[in-house]
């Protein structure tokens, strides 16, 4: 099989989760070629990138009918860090993606808190650009739950505004966790709440055993074994491409404008 792997420019966390899922197929026996991102590939058997970004390459996969895998931040943020572990998925991003069953064995997850039964209700905002958004007009649904939890608090996206506690913190006297898509699902749910989520797509759709084989470290996609166990699922995800039965990436935004619209009406 013939992997396009494509990287962006210089050197970044971006290019070392493509690149570290790229030796584990390598080890594997299968070729491996690197582009840019502005490329698409003629030939590959499979397209990898790293974020959910409507490139060339994407276009690329998405017009032949070829499976892509995404990798993405990890969905245990409490655990894994972001510089050593990533998600991945094929034909989706995060909780909209194609993965083979995950095998019986456990592997390493948060521990869970006893359920809460007092506590505030949280409204997670989301940077209103991200792509786990589908293009879904972010600022009218925080408007609209807003209005319908008159009483709740609204945490925004770390983006979006400054000096904000942890999630862990924020987390600690919530009971109710209301969110579109937002990771903050899964992060509820170990913190003992009541997580709603109303967009589709989410981390938290996924169960805990299932997320646990969503995410490794680099030196675990670096391996045969990991590797081998994505791959289990080629086929089907080809079949699936062949179908359409793939997310589409959203097309530009003007993220200046949209952030600029969620100040004036969110934040205020």
């Amino acid at each position: 099989m013939k992997v396009a792997v494509h990287l962006r420019g210089g050197p970044n966390l971006t290019n070392i989760r493509s690149e570290v899922i790229a030796d584990g197929l390598y080890e594997c026996g299968h070729h491996v070629e690197y582009l840019p991102r502005g490329e698409a590939s003629k030939d590959a058997d499979l397209v990898v990138q790293t974020g959910f970004s409507n490139t060339t390459a994407f276009k690329g996969a998405i017009d032949r009918g070829v499976p892509y895998l995404i990798m993405e931040a990890p969905p245990f943020r409490t655990m894994h860090p972001w510089e050593t572990h990533s998600s991945w998925g094929y034909n989706g991003l995060a909780g909209g993606a194609y993965r083979p069953e995950a095998p019986h064995e456990d592997r390493a997850h948060p521990q869970q808190q006893e359920r809460k039964e007092e506590g505030k209700t949280l409204i997670i905002g989301q940077k209103p650009t991200d792509h786990s958004l589908r293009g879904s007009d972010h600022i009218s649904w925080l408007v609209a739950k807003l209005e319908e939890y008159p009483d709740a608090e609204l945490r925004h996206h770390p983006l979006m505004v400054r000096a904000q506690s942890s999630i862990e913190e924020a987390l600690e006297d919530v009971s109710k966790v209301i969110t579109y898509t937002s990771t903050v699902a899964v992060d509820g749910r170990f913190a003992g709440c009541e997580v709603v989520i109303e967009g589709r797509g989410s981390w938290g759709e996924l169960s805990t055993h299932d997320l646990s084989w969503c995410s490794f470290a680099n030196d675990e996609y670096r391996s045969e074994g990991v590797a081998r166990h994505i791959l289990s699922g080629y086929e089907e995800a080809r079949h699936r491409a062949e179908q359409g039965l793939v997310e589409i990436p959203r097309g530009k935004q003007d993220g200046r404008a949209i952030c600029e619209q969620y100040h004036q009406r969110v934040i205020r």
